[in-house]
């Protein structure tokens, strides 16, 4: 799989020099289409890392902990490269906005240990 992963990334890379060069005017437009493909082809090998983690954290007693981590994780790349896409086509308020909503997004996922550990706390103290 990573050898189909560097091939394809060589061959758009080379299309869009080639792209560039005869003076297309959508290469940036390519070039995020030949980005999102490259997300599609490693998403199988995401998965089953992702998989194997959550099965090791689930034997270990911690697969709600890890699950809402790689959950997390898994949101802040999403919109990251969302965000950086945007950028790289001019769109600066919509990278803005996209970074915004992933926050939000990444916090209501980690909302319920928060209230967890603010319960934790307020019954040891009682």
């Amino acid at each position: 799989m990573m050898m189909k992963i560097i091939a394809l990334s060589l061959l758009c890379a080379l299309l869009c020099a080639l792209l560039d060069g005869l003076g297309f005017r959508s290469k940036r437009l390519f070039a995020t289409l030949c980005a999102i493909m490259l997300m599609t082809a490693a998403a199988g090998s995401l998965s089953e890392i992702f998989g194997s983690v959550g099965s090791l954290a689930e034997r270990a007693g911690i697969g709600d902990a890890v699950s809402c981590a790689t959950r997390a994780v898994g949101l802040g790349y999403v919109f990251g490269f969302t965000a950086e896409i945007c950028s790289s086509l001019g769109e600066t308020t919509i990278a803005s906005l996209v970074t915004a909503v992933g926050k939000v997004e990444i916090f209501a996922v980690a909302l319920p240990y928060f209230k967890k550990t603010i319960d934790l706390a307020c019954s040891l103290i009682e």
